[in-house]
């Protein structure tokens, strides 16, 4: 009696989240806004460079910075001259759901912009284009998917690296043993303690992992690039108005440069550059005034 009392909360849960969206209010963002000059912005504690808390325990980061430019034309847009920012970590397996219920307005993450998610949520233009690739221990001499077999990988759970893996493997015909892992620090983890021989996930991960890990030196990331995962910023449904304003300052940021300046102080240290891709997306957003 009580399994089945848990599984009909369950499925009860799962519809409302799906339903919240289209429940939402219109242009309910925009009004929030305007009665309480406050909004609440989305983090992610560590994915470095794109969104983590500095030392000061202060959300920072490649996202946060263009969330802040974005909060630059939402003032000049609806003559709000002071915006208090309350901030809110989210996760992998949260941060859908609190954008979509309207706990969370903006979200300045590394989400992965799908037609699944499109359903829940909206989201801005392309803010970085990853792939997904391994993380490895460069002694595990694994450069190619295909030395993935008879191995153990681990993969984070609700990403979109998930799908990506198990196609991979019934495309290779691969004997696989996947791990499921929370977040990114959990597969570092999983991959340094030998609990899985390579880590799968967007390779804009790994920036951070490498740069965490206290032997650094050690991991490699191989493998070709796999897909196009484009990312972006997460808005609740419903919201013309406040998106409008979001691609309206991405879009400046991109015909001025601005965004190439913003991506080379955060992610050149680590050597990366603006890739085909993502100046392909930009150039795709950057639409006449």
């Amino acid at each position: 009696m009580q399994r089945t009392l848990i599984r009909i909360l369950t499925a009860a849960c799962a519809i409302a989240g799906l339903s919240t969206a289209a429940a939402q209010e219109i242009d309910s963002v925009v009004k929030k806004l305007q009665a309480t000059n406050t909004i609440t912005l989305g983090y992610r504690e560590t994915l470095l460079p794109t969104s983590y808390l500095d030392d000061q325990k202060k959300p920072t980061g490649y996202a946060i910075e263009m969330c802040m430019r974005i909060l630059d034309e939402v003032k000049a847009e609806l003559k709000l001259p002071q915006i208090k920012v309350e901030y809110v970590p989210v996760n992998i397996q949260n941060r859908q759901a609190l954008v979509a219920n309207g706990t969370v307005q903006l979200e300045c993450g590394g989400t992965v912009n799908t037609f699944a998610r499109n359903k829940q949520v909206d989201f801005s233009p392309v803010s970085y284009v990853a792939a997904s690739q391994l993380l490895v221990l460069k002694s595990s001499r694994i450069a190619k998917f295909e030395d993935l077999n008879g191995k153990v990988v681990a993969v984070a759970t609700g990403g979109s690296s998930e799908p990506e893996l198990k196609h991979i493997i019934e495309t290779n015909k691969l004997n696989v043993r996947v791990i499921n892992v929370d977040d990114h620090a959990a597969g570092l983890i999983a991959v340094e303690s030998r609990r899985a021989d390579a880590y799968f996930n967007d390779n804009a991960a790994f920036f951070s992992l490498i740069k965490q890990s206290k032997n650094g030196a050690n991991l490699a990331v191989v493998g070709p690039e796999y897909g196009y995962s484009p990312q972006g910023f997460m808005v609740p449904k419903n919201n013309p108005t406040f998106l409008w304003i979001v691609h309206h300052a991405m879009g400046k940021m991109f015909k001025s440069g601005e965004a190439e300046k913003i991506f080379d102080k955060w992610f050149g240290p680590f050597g990366a550059k603006v890739s085909p891709k993502l100046h392909a997306a930009w150039e795709t957003a950057s639409y006449p005034e």
